[in-house]
C-alpha cells in the first residue's frame, strides 16, 4: 500500500536501493521518500531491513544496487563522511557518549572536522539538556543519555537526521521527553527518520511510516493507513508466530 495522501518535496530518496552482503540479499527494489520537514517512522519484523536502509541512508555501507538521492539528485560514492557534511547525521542503537567528560565536551566532540556546526547552547536547549551542559556525561540519567546521543548527532545542523532506535530501553517519562524532543527539532525544521520497536511510542511522534519486511518495502502512509494495512498486519502476526 501506497498513501496518496500529498506530502512536501523529499529531502532523502532512494529508488530501486537493493544491498547484498556475499550474494544474500539484505535489500531489494527499495524506493523511499523523507518529506522535508516530516518525521518518518521505519518500521519492520526483526530482521527486516531497518537498519540496513539507515545505514545506507547515512553512508556507512553501500547500495549495491539503485540509487541514493539528496534533494533529488543521485549521489555516487556515498560514504559516512560526505553524507555528514551534505547535512545528513544518525544516532546509533549503542551510545557513543565519553562519560568523562561533560554534556557541552560531547556536544563540541562531535563537532570536530565538521563544517556544519551547530551552536551547542542551542543543540542542547533543543534536547532540554542545557542545564545539565557542565555536569559529566557519566552523571546523567538512562534518558539523559538517550538525549545527549540525539544531541550529538544534531551537533552538525543537520538537514536530515537519522535516529536508530533512540527509545530503546525508555518508559514513561522518558519517552514523552523524547517524543517532545523529536518533535522540536521537526519544528526547526529538520526532516527525521525514527527507528524504534516501541510501536505506540512512534505511532504517536511519526507523521509518515515505511513497514519492510524481509528486506522489501511493503507499505508506506500515515500510521492510521499503515496499521490498517492487511499486509503490516500479516507481517507481525507472522512475526510473532515465528
Amino acid at each position: 500500500m501506497t498513501s496518496t495522501t500529498t506530502v512536501a518535496a523529499p529531502v532523502l530518496s532512494t529508488h530501486g536501493v537493493g544491498v547484498r552482503f556475499q550474494g544474500l540479499k539484505a535489500l531489494t527494489d527499495v524506493t523511499i521518500e523523507l518529506p522535508a520537514g516530516t518525521v518518518t517512522g521505519l518500521i519492520g519484523p526483526n530482521g527486516a531491513g531497518k537498519t540496513t536502509l539507515v545505514n545506507v541512508l547515512s553512508g556507512m555501507i553501500a547500495n549495491t544496487e539503485g540509487e541514493v538521492r539528496l534533494h533529488g539528485k543521485a549521489v555516487a560514492r556515498w560514504g559516512l563522511g560526505r553524507a555528514a557534511r551534505a547535512g545528513v547525521s544518525r544516532s546509533f542503537q549503542a551510545s557513543r557518549v565519553f562519560t568523562e567528560f561533560s554534556v557541552w565536551e560531547n556536544v563540541r566532540l562531535g563537532q570536530m572536522n565538521s563544517s556544519r556546526d551547530g551552536d551547542p547552547a542551542e543543540i542542547l536547549r533543543t534536547v532540554d539538556l542545557l542545564h545539565r551542559a557542565r555536569h559529566l556525561a557519566g552523571d546523567l540519567s538512562f534518558g539523559e543519555l538517550r538525549r545527549l546521543g540525539v544531541a550529538i548527532a544534531l551537533s552538525t545542523s543537520p538537514e536530515v537526521l537519522l535516529l536508530d532506535e533512540p527509545g530503546a530501553g525508555l518508559t514513561g517519562g522518558d519517552l514523552t521527553q523524547l517524543q517532545t524532543t523529536i518533535h522540536a527539532i521537526r519544528e526547526q525544521g529538520t526532516t527525521v527518520l525514527l527507528v524504534d520497536h516501541n510501536m505506540r511510542f512512534l505511532m504517536n511522534t511519526v507523521d509518515r511510516v515505511i513497514v519492510l519486511e524481509g528486506g522489501c518495502l511493503i507499505a508506506q502512509g500515515s500510521p492510521a493507513e499503515v496499521q490498517q494495512d492487511p499486509a503490516v498486519i500479516a507481517a507481525y502476526l507472522g512475526s510473532e508466530k515465528s
